[in-house]
């Protein structure tokens, strides 16, 4: 019989499969795995970035389901993947390359520490 599981069983076991691939060095598979998911009922769907992310998500979907029912002792479960690109507001338009990195800037701040510690400008 297939045992219920809910979001927190989910988020300690792709936790460990994180882990498990970091020590393996598979650090394009835990990009994958760290990415947002819905679940429904017994169906996790991974919301990914781009197409090279899906690439990546369906070269390792087999293992990646085998070890969530075999750690989540639920064979029904079903993974997939799709595309959610990030939209930008309507009525902003990225046009320049400075444009573009003060939304990315906006959207995530760990950008602005690299942009300073490496120098990186975006006109050259």
């Amino acid at each position: 019989m297939a045992e219920l599981f809910d979001e927190g069983k989910l988020k300690n076991v792709l936790f460990d499969m994180v882990e498990e691939y970091k020590s393996s060095h598979k650090n394009l598979e835990v990009t994958v795995l760290k990415q947002p998911y819905k679940l429904e009922g017994e169906r996790i769907t991974f919301l990914l970035n781009g197409e090279i992310q899906q690439d990546i998500f369906n070269k390792n979907r087999p293992e990646v389901l085998n070890t969530l029912r075999r750690k989540l002792n639920n064979y029904n479960i079903s993974i997939a993947a799709q595309i959610q690109e990030d939209a930008v507001p309507d009525g902003q338009k990225l046009y320049t390359s400075t444009d573009k990195l003060n939304y990315l800037l906006e959207k995530h701040g760990a950008l602005r520490e690299l942009q300073k510690k490496f120098g990186l400008e975006t006109d050259f």
